[in-house]
């Protein structure tokens, strides 16, 4: 039974252009250390577009935590803000027959501690922000209107992700019974803080 005042147009004016869609997007990296051997992530692909803007075929907006201090006062609980953490952040990646983002990434958590050698590459040094880099998350509306003059579009969101590194990269799963698929491998990445926008 509907409520008093329930109305279909109503519920249809508040969710504007259909809603947000979670299907346009982009993620683009910024700011790599060259020393890192991951330039195929700024690689150009087209439309002055990276390869990774193009294979990155999911992600998530992250969120964060404001976390409490409860302290205990005659036998009540008091809680007080405490500190902001971030947790991780995962993206899906198409896999091309070249695994150059693949590649990439594999070299850049090789730089942070090599498989062999057990150390940090020499070129890179110590600095731990000599192995970070920034990424940002852009959403787009479906309606066009955030469109401006030529082909630069103006995101509904954006999610810039500071200090981001590469802590996992998951395996690709092969098999014969694999038809009409591509490869696909998810990267879990680490970060120092997110500034919404």
């Amino acid at each position: 039974m509907a409520s008093a005042g329930f109305s279909i147009e109503s519920f249809n004016a508040a969710i504007k252009t259909s809603g947000a869609r979670a299907n346009l997007f982009t993620v683009k990296f910024s700011g790599i250390n060259l020393n890192l051997g991951v330039g195929d992530l700024l690689e150009k692909a087209g439309d002055n577009a990276t390869k990774f803007e193009f294979l990155c075929n999911a992600t998530t907006l992250p969120g964060y935590v404001q976390g409490e201090v409860p302290v205990s006062y005659f036998g009540r609980t008091i809680y007080f803000a405490g500190d902001t953490t971030f947790g991780d952040w995962s993206t899906t990646i198409l896999n091309d027959e070249g695994m150059k983002i693949r590649h990439g990434i594999e070299n850049w958590m090789d730089k942070i501690n090599g498989v062999t050698e057990n150390k940090r590459d020499d070129a890179v040094g110590i600095s731990h922000s000599g192995l970070t880099a920034e990424a940002t998350i852009e959403t787009y509306s479906i309606d066009g209107s955030n469109k401006l003059q030529g082909s630069t579009e103006t995101p509904i969101t954006k999610v810039v992700l500071k200090g981001v590194w590469p802590s996992n990269v998951s395996p690709i799963e092969l098999s014969h019974d694999a038809s009409n698929t591509i490869e696909t491998f998810t990267c879990t990445w680490q970060y120092q803080h997110a500034e919404h926008s």
